[in-house]
């Protein structure tokens, strides 16, 4: 066992975390200093163990995707293909995106390693929708397989896009550093836009997505929409969910609502609940936090897996 001094966490913060010393010296008149400079301790690693796929406030894998979609999006799914493909447990999940999307397919085809996709997204309702692909791409050597393929090269604002011809059955490929987007060429351009404006209209820029973004935990797979999306309740602004691993069998959802007022959020909170018991979710429990609905609930892997598309 290791023995933790009051001497040994000095220098710890004095050399290893000067930025946390002065946190620690402001505790310095307590009685227990000791206690103290552990509180500190604990203070300085949370980041660490509160991190993951996904994160919110602003930052994150999640939020750097939803910067790459336009503001006119009324749905947006995010999977964190990372995560999905190292644990067993979610492969049932993963194969959905493996195995049976056209989107997966066309990279194979273009020699892109799936292993090396970290973030995939599918952003939908600007008169159509887009793959976001974020990872450890070679972008100038996927432009030489596409121009042998056959597909044809054009440029927009400094970024090639890529047709297939026809019979390809593939979508138009736009390269960026980083970034593979898939979609129809118009649809392409107005990722682009967003991009190179450095998100100014962007997706996580409308204030009711960011506030139910900003309210999500970090998850494996994460929805967010638009009111009129999948589900419609009066009043109801926009809505989102988060999906983590529970254990090896089970996901924990958590989902919230942002409606017009507290009226409309506690007229829908039955609603809600009987939603999420007819999708095969157990131990609900919803909540009305002001004109929000926080909704938690277990669904088996098995379960949730047969609902997906990507």
């Amino acid at each position: 066992m290791i023995e933790i001094t009051e001497k040994a966490l000095r220098v710890f913060f004095s050399k290893a975390a000067p930025s946390c010393w002065g946190r620690a010296l402001r505790l310095k008149n307590c009685r227990f200093p000791l206690v103290s400079m552990i509180l500190a301790l604990l203070w300085l690693t949370l980041p660490i163990a509160s991190a993951g796929c996904t994160s919110f406030g602003g930052s994150g894998p999640l939020v750097d995707v939803m910067k790459k979609v336009p503001l006119d999006s009324t749905s947006f799914d995010y999977w964190c293909i990372e995560k999905l493909a190292e644990d067993e447990d979610l492969w049932g999940i993963y194969l959905k995106f493996r195995d049976e999307s056209l989107e997966a397919s066309q990279l194979k085809d273009m020699e892109v390693r799936l292993s090396s996709v970290k973030h995939a997204a599918k952003a939908s309702g600007f008169d159509g929708s887009v793959g976001v692909f974020v990872g450890d791409f070679a972008t100038k050597i996927i432009g030489r397989r596409l121009e042998d393929e056959g597909y044809q090269k054009t440029t927009y604002q400094a970024t090639e896009i890529w047709t297939p011809q026809d019979g390809q059955g593939y979508e138009s490929v736009a390269l960026r550093q980083g970034t593979i987007l898939t979609g129809d060429v118009e649809n392409l351009k107005a990722c682009i836009d967003t991009i190179v404006d450095e998100q100014e209209y962007s997706l996580y820029e409308d204030p009711d997505i960011r506030l139910v973004a900003d309210k999500l935990p970090e998850g494996v797979i994460v929805t967010i929409n638009k009111a009129g999306s999948d589900e419609s309740y009066a009043d109801l602004i926009s809505y989102g969910k988060s999906y983590g691993k529970k254990d090896e069998g089970r996901l924990k959802l958590t989902a919230i609502y942002i409606f017009q007022d507290s009226y409309a959020a506690g007229e829908a909170r039955d609603e809600i609940e009987g939603y999420l018991e007819t999708r095969k979710f157990t131990d609900i429990k919803v909540e009305r936090e002001g004109s929000f609905i926080r909704a938690k609930a277990l669904i088996y892997i098995t379960d949730f897996a047969q609902t997906l598309a990507f």
